[in-house]
């Protein structure tokens, strides 16, 4: 009885989400059709919709989306990893913690907007500029929910450790990466989110691809559909891509062990 009333649940869960994007697009439709805005800056769905494809037809779409994610993988690749191997130092070296925490709050507090004079000085207008921005974005949720989690490992597991003798990495490998697991699958989660939301920032460059790109280039020939295409497209590949990441983290930790021998 309980699983049918939550599979029911589900569904009108399901619905409802789906109510209010409908209700948008009908507004949207609908203050057109009124001619309440001028369809030169507020696109009608259907126009808009058939841009996209055009866009996907033509190859242009496809081809700057590719630069795109290859710019959000290694712009994380760079900012998580760095992100990473601090939060595990900073989780277990309590000297460490104190001589790096106050000084990566402080860099968290600078707006990402507020970098970008610095890396066009230190870097130029390259394609490593770009990477190091999207690194940026990626490096603080990775550093803290590292830390979080390798800080917050029970001291019996360290007990155990020390009985059984383990060193290095067999240490960090068998007991604070497992432990840890949970905080440092969202740490990945939340950082790549980030990484595609700077994504746009970063393109800003003076870059010649990317789905940024495609924005930049619609606006600066008052083409306000394929600046709509693109935040549309950049809008749901962040939704695709942060809900394969839950169904990944979801994975992972259901069948994630604990050090004690008890399933996670």
């Amino acid at each position: 009885m309980s699983l049918k009333f939550l599979q029911r649940f589900n569904v009108k869960d399901r619905l409802l989400g789906l109510i209010v994007p409908l209700f948008v697009l009908a507004l949207w439709q609908g203050a057109v059709s009124q001619h309440l805005f001028s369809e030169l800056l507020l696109v009608p769905p259907l126009t808009l919709w058939n841009t996209i494809i055009e866009l996907f037809r033509s190859g242009d779409l496809i081809s700057n989306i590719q630069v795109s994610l290859n710019r959000v993988f290694l712009g994380f690749l760079l900012g998580g990893s760095a992100g990473f191997i601090l939060g595990v130092g900073m989780g277990l070296s309590p000297v460490i913690n104190r001589a790096l925490g106050p000084l990566v709050k402080v860099l968290q507090q600078v707006p990402e907007l507020a970098w970008m004079p610095m890396i066009i000085l230190l870097f130029g207008i390259d394609e490593f500029a770009r990477i190091f921005f999207i690194a940026i974005g990626a490096f603080y949720p990775m550093i803290f929910n590292t830390y979080q989690g390798v800080s917050g490992v029970p001291e019996k597991y360290h007990e155990l450790a020390r009985v059984f003798d383990y060193k290095s990495f067999r240490y960090l490998s068998k007991v604070i990466i497992p432990s840890a697991l949970p905080s440092i699958i969202t740490g990945i989660r939340l950082s790549i989110g980030l990484s595609w939301m700077f994504l746009v920032g970063a393109e800003l460059f003076g870059t010649e691809s990317g789905v940024g790109f495609l924005m930049i280039m619609g606006r600066q020939m008052f083409q306000i559909d394929v600046v709509m295409a693109g935040l549309v497209v950049i809008g749901t590949l962040g939704l695709i891509i942060n809900t394969l990441l839950k169904k990944f983290e979801q994975f992972v930790l259901r069948g994630r062990v604990s050090f004690d021998g008890g399933a996670a």
